[in-house]
């Protein structure tokens, strides 16, 4: 089968296509510079196609690739936005977005999976933004909605929560404060309250993979959303402890250094249901321990 991923050179694309390489023809499109630090042990292995920005280049990744299943990654994130960002949150979040739509409609059943946020629930509600990031993530939501009721694309939405793992460059908390933690640093926090409503990265993939193959083998499907998130979130605070105790770690937070932000997802959002079939597999204990110690993470522990 021939297999499609937009951002596919993220970290969570990369590990998507590292998956499915096992089985299925893997191409990616992306943008140059190239960047391979995700991808540098696969690139090989992958074809991708180069999207400038414009239609045509779109239309030719598209047709070149022929796709059989494609999976919507690419996008941009910015908490706050400004004249600077906005440009590149409609860039990367819809008009890209938009393009790929319009090529795979000239495929007759095309079938997507698109990676959405819980950042487009605010409070839990059915649609309200918290930022102006979720709100070009619903967008393209509309966008699709379109394609899907008129019958030119088959698809399925994860609503992602957050998501965790080894060798994870991203400015995420987690991440921000293993660095911390390794340079010595001191770093300001909020309260840590908060509900830190995380997946580890093996169960995100085999989220996608499952909604791949119910899209394949359900061709009625026409646009069904689901969350894919943490069975019993714990909180930021309960997280980080959780971290330095599975690891045997010193660290001593800046707790209640910061103040929680006027916008901010409190509590865990549980909008739509569960993907089904799919169930989180790797705890808390274990995916923290394998986030620290990466491939180590392999050997059985004492």
């Amino acid at each position: 089968m021939k297999v499609l991923i937009t951002g596919i050179t993220g970290y969570i694309g990369s590990h998507l296509a590292r998956t499915l390489l096992a089985e299925h023809e893997v191409y990616g499109i992306v943008r140059k510079p190239l960047n391979t630090t995700y991808i540098h042990d696969i690139r090989d292995r992958l074809k991708l196609f180069f999207y400038d920005g414009s239609w045509e280049s779109m239309e030719a990744a598209v047709r070149e690739s022929q796709p059989d299943l494609t999976y919507h990654l690419a996008t941009y994130y910015t908490g706050g936005h400004g004249a600077k960002q906005t440009p590149e949150l409609v860039e990367s979040n819809i008009k890209l977005g938009a393009y790929l739509l319009e090529a795979l409609s000239a495929r007759e059943g095309s079938a997507l999976v698109n990676a959405s946020t819980i950042m487009a629930h605010y409070q839990g509600e059915i649609y309200r933004p918290l930022n102006l990031y979720a709100a070009t993530k619903r967008a393209f939501s509309d966008l699709l909605a379109f394609y899907t009721d008129a019958k030119l694309i088959r698809a399925i939405t994860l609503v992602i929560s957050d998501t965790y793992g080894p060798d994870d460059h991203r400015p995420k908390i987690l991440n921000l404060i293993r660095s911390a933690i390794q340079n010595g640093e001191h770093i300001s926090l909020t309260s840590g309250q908060q509900d830190y409503d995380v997946v580890y990265i093996d169960d995100v993939i085999h989220a996608f993979q499952i909604a791949g193959a119910r899209l394949i083998k359900s061709p009625k499907t026409k646009n069904e959303t689901f969350h894919v998130c943490a069975l019993a979130p714990a909180s930021l605070k309960e997280t980080i402890e959780k971290l330095l105790e599975v690891n045997n770690l010193c660290f001593e937070a800046g707790w209640g250094e910061r103040s929680h932000p006027a916008r901010e997802i409190f509590q865990a959002v549980r909008v739509f249901p569960i993907l089904p079939g799919w169930q989180q597999a790797v705890s808390l204990e274990e995916g923290l321990y394998q986030m620290w110690h990466g491939d180590a993470a392999a050997v059985i522990r004492p």
